[in-house]
């Protein structure tokens, strides 16, 4: 569902050398990307489902190990003064697992800031009986100041809205293998949303924007992955389609009539010996009564780097990104990355003429060498915005 400025230089010249070849729309753009991934999982499946799996091709971890991450968190922004608070990532391989199991993850974080805003944080991630079992979970509180700027692709910095929002949000996906690599599951989604401090002459006071008042989100789904990745922190190599349907409907309690539906393929390639290239593709699509604030988001942490998350905000969603991570010496690597993407109310008026573009580099430090765990620092530019991002494990 939902997922939380300087001026930057423009490729002007570049862009108008090539205008021409620009317009294609950007879901030509999207399906070039997501058909070059698909093709390429053809091609090597066919390899990977004759041929026995080879001893590496998986985590190999000891068993029955346990690791514990504590990150500092310290940040200052004009909505919440000075804002402090710890995070913990820990890390479990059951006992009785052999070294090709998944470990299981916990994380955890608390924030509390200046003006009594306050976020805590539970995402545990689970595999059970030899990875046959995969559940993956997420409660969340917070009271945060947040930003609205109107929905669509070319809303401008003018109409923004400041507002805070208090929200409950609890989710959980239980997903079964299948087949091989290939798992399904059922979604089930809880959130509910108060908000306060509006601009007096917003549009959220009048109430006129779906989820403006507020409400609760209950709804239900389906979901599928096919995980072929050698490591779900820090992937260098294999592949992770993920697609999910969620319905929210009045009929289970909910305030909303909508569905949600996403794309997200990505793909791994060792480029040299400790050097990789990732590349995703990812398609968020949505129906009916939407809430504002989970409509289909441009920004944040993970995807289109640089733009504040919810900048850009509309029904329909597609972007790619590529990313080459290379190391640096020790525990540091580094990592630069650009990506492509744009909002709108129909996948017809998406146009790569008009796409925002991020870029950006980042600095990695391998914190558990054992299962992969980086803490990254990247500074993403998006057009004429910028965002500083401190976290662990990979954008993606």
């Amino acid at each position: 569902m939902e997922h939380m400025n300087s001026d930057v230089p423009r490729l002007g010249p570049q862009a108008a050398i090539s205008r021409e070849p620009l317009r294609l729309t950007l879901p030509r753009l999207f399906c070039k990307v997501a058909m070059f991934l698909a093709l390429n999982n053809v091609i090597l499946s066919e390899y990977s489902v004759a041929q026995p799996r080879a001893d590496n091709a998986r985590d190999t971890s000891q068993a029955g190990r346990t690791s514990i991450l504590p990150l500092p968190i310290l940040y200052y922004t004009p909505e919440t003064g000075f804002a402090g608070g710890a995070a913990l990532l820990g890390l479990r391989r059951a006992a009785e697992s052999d070294s090709t199991a998944r470990p299981s993850s916990l994380m955890l974080d608390v924030i509390y800031t200046q003006k009594n805003q306050i976020i805590a944080e539970i995402f545990p991630e689970i595999f059970l009986d030899k990875g046959n079992y995969h559940i993956i979970g997420s409660i969340q509180f917070s009271r945060y100041p947040l930003k609205f700027y109107g929905i669509g692709n070319t809303t401008p910095d003018a109409l923004e809205e400041p507002y805070t929002s208090r929200t409950l949000r609890l989710s959980i996906d239980a997903l079964r293998r299948i087949a091989g690599d290939f798992s399904g599951g059922i979604s089930l989604f809880f959130e509910t949303r108060t908000l306060s401090e509006l601009r007096s002459d917003g549009s959220l006071e009048r109430g006129t924007i779906a989820g403006s008042l507020g409400g609760r989100t209950v709804g239900a789904g389906v979901v599928f992955q096919w995980d072929m990745r050698d490591n779900i922190f820090s992937p260098t190599a294999g592949r992770y389609y993920t697609v999910s349907l969620r319905k929210s409907s009045p009929r289970i309690g909910s305030d909303f009539d909508f569905t949600y539906f996403t794309l997200d393929f990505r793909e791994y390639f060792k480029v040299a010996e400790s050097s990789v290239l990732a590349m995703q593709a990812m398609a968020t699509m949505t129906g009916g009564n939407v809430p504002f604030y989970l409509l289909a988001q441009l920004g944040g942490s993970n995807m289109m780097r640089g733009y504040y998350e919810g900048r850009y905000r509309d029904k329909e969603l597609l972007a790619v990104q590529l990313e080459y991570r290379m190391p640096i010496f020790w525990r540091f690597g580094g990592a630069v990355f650009a990506s492509v993407g744009d909002v709108a109310p129909a996948l017809g008026q998406l146009s790569s003429h008009d796409a925002k573009t991020s870029y950006g580099l980042g600095l990695r430090y391998l914190f558990d060498a054992t299962e992969k765990v980086n803490i990254r620092i990247d500074v993403g530019f998006g057009r004429n915005t910028s965002g500083l991002y401190f976290t662990a494990n990979e954008a993606f």
